[in-house]
């Protein structure tokens, strides 16, 4: 019996891509988490949607961020502790 090994670029590139780590700024950043939430407001305004929910679970550090920057650009975002420690759920609606 013999058996031979191949090597299949597809599973080697996918290994090689890893998820960015958590709490990075560049991806949970609170800059790029309110432009994120903003811009999800303004295409459902546009697209006439009532009564849309936004939810965010972060850190809870990084909801306070976000939550003042919501509360800045005028809308009026909730903040509930999460049952995980230290985590916090922001909620819009719009």
């Amino acid at each position: 019996m013999v058996a031979a090994s191949l090597s299949t670029p597809s599973f080697e590139t996918n290994a090689a891509s890893t998820p960015p780590p958590a709490n990075d700024p560049v991806f949970d950043g609170v800059d790029v988490l309110t432009d994120q939430i903003l811009a999800a407001v303004e295409r459902s305004r546009a697209l006439g949607h009532r009564d849309t929910r936004i939810t965010l679970t972060r850190p809870t550090e990084t909801v306070e961020g976000v939550r003042n920057r919501l509360l800045m650009a005028g809308l009026t975002p909730v903040v509930r502790a999460s049952s995980m420690g230290g985590v916090s759920v922001l909620s819009v609606r719009c």
